[in-house]
């Protein structure tokens, strides 16, 4: 069974059918790969879920030791307030290709509509407030998704040359903007705490997937991901200082920009770089 699929790259058919079975049964897990759930839409890996066991398998060779460097960053979090997806075996290398099998997390990315406030705030502290001092040998760089510390100079150069003249102005504002923004004390940030990445049960957050851009950087990117893909700008400005919120609007104003830079930056597909860039254009005409 396969859930969203994709036009990313995939690993060759034949190492999947050799690393899943493997991975499985690194983790004691005893799940037919046949019954297994394939999950697509990471651009970075596939993920295949068994009853008990989420296999992380990257999409390239090229991947390998990010994913290594992410994992090791999930099994050295101190407990949180929702489950992350822990190692649960050694990973298994084929072709250049690795997997990792880790945890099944329980739960949905099906907030309730609207969510509420307390609970994302809750969610946002949760994560912020984590101690750096054992974690920062794992995290990416700041702004990884969209240039690290080129960032600035990636989004100028490479992605406002490949939109329509008449939105360049306008992102070149946007960037201008996020390069003013005053340096605030770092904290853990996910990086990537969309819907998709948050999990629900009972009106509650139950777990987190998907840390492989966290790094220590300002909290407000965090917020301005949640409050983008769960719509809870009103909510959360009621719940979190004017500050942040301020700041967190500025980060929202680039994130059609990195979709791009995402593309980019990572070798994708001319077809794939295409779409990003007309998915930045809906982005910035809507806002």
């Amino acid at each position: 069974m396969t859930e969203h699929e994709t036009r990313f790259v995939r690993p060759p058919q034949a190492v999947l059918a050799r690393l899943v079975p493997r991975a499985l049964t690194e983790a004691g897990e005893a799940t037919d790969p046949v019954d297994c759930t394939w999950v697509e839409h990471g651009s970075n890996t596939v993920v295949v879920l068994g009853e008990r066991t989420a296999v992380r398998i990257t999409r390239q060779p090229s991947g390998a030791a990010d994913l290594l460097r992410t994992q090791a960053l999930v099994d050295a979090l101190a407990d949180l307030p929702f489950d992350v997806p822990r190692s649960t075996g050694d990973p298994i290398e084929i072709e250049g290709h690795l997997a990792i099998p880790t945890q099944r997390l329980r739960g949905v990315s099906d907030p309730p509509d609207p969510p509420d406030a307390v609970v994302l705030r809750d969610l946002l502290e949760a994560v912020h407030s984590a101690d750096l001092s054992d974690l920062r040998a794992h995290l990416a760089p700041p702004r990884s998704f969209f240039g690290g510390e080129h960032w600035q100079q990636v989004l100028t150069d490479r992605v406002v040359p490949l939109l329509p003249m008449d939105l360049r102005d306008d992102a070149l504002a946007r960037i201008q903007g996020l390069a003013a923004l005053p340096a605030v004390p770092e904290a853990l940030n996910h990086g990537d705490l969309g819907t998709s990445n948050v999990l629900w049960s009972g009106g509650r957050v139950s777990g987190v997937l998907d840390w492989d851009l966290a790094a220590a950087d300002d909290p407000a990117e965090d917020v301005a991901t949640v409050a983008s893909s769960f719509r809870a700008w009103d909510q959360l400005s009621a719940a979190l200082d004017e500050d942040t919120i301020d700041r967190a609007r500025v980060f929202a104003r680039i994130f059609p920009l990195a979709v791009v830079a995402f593309a980019v930056l990572g070798g994708r597909p001319p077809a794939e770089v295409t779409r990003a860039v007309a998915r930045a254009e809906r982005g910035l005409r809507a806002s």
